[in-house]
């Protein structure tokens, strides 16, 4: 709509200004066009209540449907780490050498279920709120982010836990300042959460299909992920090994285990793969994601 100012005779014969509406069919914008990426990103922020209150009430009813509710956040990866200790623990006998390797196995487990169970729901929220994404004209980001400020929040329940079990079950874990560094490293993982989840949700929508080969990635991630071995004591191969020092995820599992389990700093060359992964990561999905923007909307 604009507005001239016009001239007309009033009732005296006295001319009379009067302000008439115009409609400007230019003004208008189909519902889901992508605008520039900097208006993009202005539109972000300013959804930042929306993200944080949706990101509150999605942990508010993520397990209510069940009798012990939240506690789950903690048993799923305390009950999943005892399970994999049976096998991998006990009958395989992976853990040689590794001092506690319970705690071993359950804080890699917790750490590595955070990005599986992330990545894989940011790459589905396109098609998972079809009609929220169809309806209305906002930041598709603002959605993705959501969830991922969501999964951060239950992160912190979990870690929070895992570290008072291992205050408490033997053999016991002394408390160190290293544990002070987890901080950073719970905030690139998020930020490469969220660039993997935003990376691949063009193709989820696309494709439906890619969401099952990507469930079945996440396992073959977490299998070459060291979750229950450390490789450096079955592999000697420098090719192979490189293959692990190189992915992002073997390094938030290493680096965590070397902060609380040993209580020392890892190598700067493992911050340097995260760090590079995480932020390099989440530049390019995000604009791709953004790239993408008008597509989420389509009637299919």
């Amino acid at each position: 709509m604009t507005s001239n100012t016009a001239q007309v005779s009033g009732g005296h014969g006295q001319p009379e200004d009067r302000t008439v509406e115009t409609f400007d069919p230019t003004a208008m914008h189909a519902v889901g066009a992508r605008p520039p990426l900097r208006q993009y990103l202005q539109d972000l922020w300013a959804s930042r209540y929306f993200i944080l209150y949706d990101a509150r009430v999605r942990l508010a009813v993520s397990q209510d449907h069940t009798l012990l509710g939240k506690a789950w956040i903690v048993l799923n990866p305390l009950l999943l780490g005892f399970t994999f200790y049976l096998i991998f623990g006990l009958l395989l006998r992976t853990g040689r050498g590794i001092d506690n390797f319970v705690a071993f196995i359950v804080l890699g487990l917790t750490m590595f279920l955070y990005s599986s169970r992330s990545v894989v729901s940011v790459s589905r929220s396109m098609t998972s709120a079809k009609a929220i994404v169809r309806g209305f004209m906002f930041p598709r980001a603002a959605l993705t982010l959501s969830i991922v400020v969501r999964d951060a929040m239950t992160q912190l329940y979990a870690l929070a836990a895992i570290l008072v079990f291992l205050l408490i079950v033997p053999p016991l874990e002394p408390i160190s300042w290293t544990w002070l560094l987890l901080i950073p490293v719970f905030v690139l993982q998020s930020i490469f959460n969220w660039g993997l989840g935003m990376l691949l949700a063009p193709a989820v929508h696309r494709i439906p299909d890619v969401s099952n080969i990507l469930s079945f990635f996440m396992r073959l991630w977490m299998y070459s992920s060291g979750i229950f071995y450390d490789p450096s004591r079955f592999v000697d191969d420098e090719r192979i090994l490189a293959l692990f020092h190189f992915n992002p995820l073997y390094q938030v599992l290493y680096i965590s285990r070397d902060l609380v389990l040993r209580a020392q700093v890892p190598s700067w060359s493992s911050w340097a793969v995260l760090v590079t992964a995480s932020l390099g990561i989440l530049i390019i999905g995000f604009l791709v994601f953004w790239r993408n923007e008008e597509s989420y909307a389509d009637e299919r």
